[in-house]
C-alpha cells in the first residue's frame, strides 16, 4: 500500500487502513512482551530439576564442540561402557546415554548463535541474589521464544480449523495459563514438545484442507513433513515418539489403494531418517537404540526397589529386570493421575471442560471432526506411552504439552455454544473476554506477588560451585581430581567440572 501523502491521509490510514491493523498487531505484541517480562521476573527462580541441568550441560558441551557428552558421571554409565571395552579417561567426558537429545540440541543451537566471548561470559558471572546466573536467563529466554511460537501455532491451527476468533481465544488462553507459565519458568523443555505437536497438527490441517478441496494427488511433501516431525518428537522424548503410530494411522485411514501404501512408506521413512542416526549412535555405544533410557520401562520413581536414581548411582552394567506386575501398576497409576489431575491442571481449565463436552458434538466441518478425533487418538497414545516408557522423573507430561490443542478444540466448541444462544450470540466478544478473564485470574494473582529470590537455596548455590571449581584447579592444576555430589548436574552446570553422582 502507498504511504499517506498528507495528514488527512495519515489519519485515515491509521483509523481505517493498513495502519489500523499494524497498530493492533503492535499493541498485541507489546502486551505479550510486557506480560512475559512481568511473569518471568516474578516467577523465575532458576532451573527446577537435575534433568533440566543435565540436558543444559550436554548443550554446553555441544556448543563447545565436545559432541553429545556430559560432565555428569553416573556409575552405571561407567559400568556399561567398561563392559563394552571403554575405560575411564579423566580427560574425555562420557557420552550422554540416558536422555533424548533434541532439547540439548536446541539449547546448543541458541548458544552457537551468540558470539563466542558472550557465550563464555554467560558461565563466568555470578551476580548477587536476587539476580541470577546468566546462563539460566538464557534458558529462560529460549523457553519464552518457544512459548510465543506455541501460542502463534495454536492461533494458526484454531484459525484454520474453526475461525480466527477461535484461534485467538485458544492462543490467549494458552498465554494466560498458570501451568503453562510454570513450565516456561522451569525451563524444562516441555514447550518444545508443545511446538512440535502443534506443528504436526498444522501439517494435518493442511492435509485435510487439500483432501477437502478434491485434490486427488498424494500430498508427498505434507506426508514427508509429518514423518519428519514425528521423528523429531522421538528425539525430544522417546515416549513421545509414539506419535508416529498416530501419523501412520492417519495416513492409513485417509488414503486408499496404492496411495495408502505410498503414504505409509513416506511417513515411516521420513521419521526413520530423522531418528536413525541417533539410534545407531546409541546402539554402537550401549547395544540399545535408545541407550540406557530403555531401562525406564522397568523403573519407577518413588519405588525403593526400582528407583531410577539408585540404578544410575550403582556400578552395575546389568539392566533391571521387567516385572509385569510393577509395570502394570505403574501404567495404571500414571493413567489415573493424568485423567484425574493433570488433564484438568495442565493449563486448559475451562477449555478442558469445553473440549470434553464437545466430544458429544459433531462439528459441521468434516476436517474439524477428523482432526478432533485424530487428536483424541494422539492424546491416548502419548498418555499410554508416557505411562509405560517413563519412570516418572520426566517433567514433560502429555497432558501439559498437549494443552494447546485442548484449548483449540475447546475454543471451537465454545463458539458453537455461543452461536446457539440468541442472547449470547449478540455479544461474542464479551463472552470470549469473560472466559479469558476467568482463565487469567490465577496468573494475575501470581503476577501481583512480590519478586522472589530466583535461585533455590539449597541445593543450587552457583557461586559456591564456581568457587569449588577454582579451589580444585588451584590444588590440582592437571585436572586429575574427583568430585562427588548428590546434585551432580548442578555442580557440572554451575561449576563447569566433571562430577560423580
Amino acid at each position: 500500500m502507498n504511504s499517506p501523502r498528507s495528514f488527512q491521509d495519515l489519519v485515515h490510514w491509521l483509523e481505517a487502513g493498513e495502519g489500523a491493523r499494524l497498530l493492533r498487531i503492535a499493541a498485541l505484541v507489546s502486551g505479550v512482551l510486557v506480560l512475559s517480562i512481568v511473569v518471568a521476573w516474578k516467577q523465575f527462580h532458576g532451573p527446577a530439576s537435575e534433568l533440566t541441568l543435565l540436558q543444559a550441560d550436554v548443550a554446553r558441551q555441544l556448543a563447545r564442540g565436545e559432541g553429545f557428552t556430559t560432565l555428569v558421571n553416573f556409575p552405571q554409565t561407567a559400568a556399561v561402557l567398561a563392559a563394552r571395552g571403554q575405560r575411564f579417561d579423566p580427560r574425555a567426558p562420557y557420552p550422554e546415554l540416558h536422555h533424548a537429545p533434541l532439547y540439548s540440541l536446541v539449547i546448543a543451537g541458541g548458544l552457537r548463535l551468540m558470539p563466542g566471548s558472550w557465550r563464555e561470559e554467560l558461565f563466568l558471572k555470578f551476580p548477587a541474589p536476587p539476580d541470577g546466573f546468566g546462563a539460566d536467563y538464557f534458558l529462560l529466554g529460549l523457553n519464552l521464544v518457544l512459548l510465543w511460537l506455541a501460542a502463534w501455532l495454536a492461533y494458526d491451527v484454531g484459525r484454520r480449523v474453526f475461525s480466527p476468533r477461535a484461534g485467538a481465544v485458544a492462543a490467549f488462553a494458552f498465554l494466560l495459563s498458570v501451568p503453562v507459565w510454570q513450565q516456561a519458568v522451569s525451563v524444562n523443555g516441555t514447550l518444545l514438545h508443545a511446538v512440535l505437536v502443534l506443528a504436526a497438527f498444522r501439517i494435518l490441517v493442511r492435509l485435510e484442507e487439500r483432501a477437502e478441496s478434491g485434490d486427488s494427488r498424494l500430498p508427498m511433501t505434507g506426508l514427508a513433513l509429518l514423518g519428519l516431525v514425528s521423528g523429531l518428537l522421538f528425539l525430544a522424548d522417546y515416549s513421545a515418539g509414539a506419535f508416529v503410530l498416530v501419523a501412520l494411522g492417519y495416513a492409513g485411514l485417509r488414503y486408499e489403494g496404492k496411495s495408502r501404501l505410498f503414504a505409509l512408506c513416506i511417513v515411516a521413512a521420513c521419521a526413520l531418517v530423522v531418528a536413525a542416526p541417533w539410534m545407531v549412535r546409541n546402539a554402537r555405544l550401549t547395544g540399545n537404540p535408545v541407550g540406557l533410557a530403555s531401562q525406564q520401562l522397568a523403573l519407577k520413581a518413588g519405588d525403593p526397589t526400582a528407583e531410577p536414581a539408585s540404578w544410575r548411582a550403582a556400578f552395575n552394567s546389568q539392566a533391571p529386570s521387567i516385572d509385569l506386575n510393577k509395570l502394570g501398576n505403574k501404567v495404571l497409576s500414571h493413567l489415573q493421575e493424568s485423567i484425574k489431575s493433570q488433564l484438568w491442571s495442565g493449563g486448559g481449565l475451562f477449555m478442558t471442560a469445553f473440549f470434553i463436552a464437545g466430544a458429544l458434538y459433531r462439528f459441521r466441518s468434516r476436517p474439524a471432526d477428523n482432526l478432533r478425533w485424530t487428536f483424541v487418538a494422539a492424546f491416548l497414545v502419548l498418555l499410554l506411552s508416557y505411562a509405560a516408557f517413563n519412570s516418572g522423573e520426566s517433567e514433560r507430561i502429555p497432558a501439559i504439552y498437549l494443552s494447546p490443542l485442548i484449548m483449540v478444540f475447546g475454543a471451537g466448541f465454545f463458539f458453537v455454544l455461543v452461536e446457539s444462544s440468541p442472547f449470547v450470540s449478540a455479544w461474542p466478544r464479551l463472552a470470549a473476554g469473560g472466559l479469558l478473564l476467568a482463565q487469567a485470574l490465577p496468573l494475575l494473582h501470581d503476577a501481583m506477588e512480590p519478586r522472589r529470590i530466583h535461585f533455590h537455596y539449597p541445593p543450587y548455590f552457583p557461586p559456591l560451585f564456581a568457587s569449588l571449581r577454582q579451589e580444585l584447579d588451584r590444588r590440582a592444576p592437571s585436572g586429575r581430581y574427583g568430585v562427588m555430589a548428590d546434585v551432580p548436574a548442578g555442580v557440572a552446570w554451575y561449576g563447569q567440572q566433571r562430577t560423580w553422582a
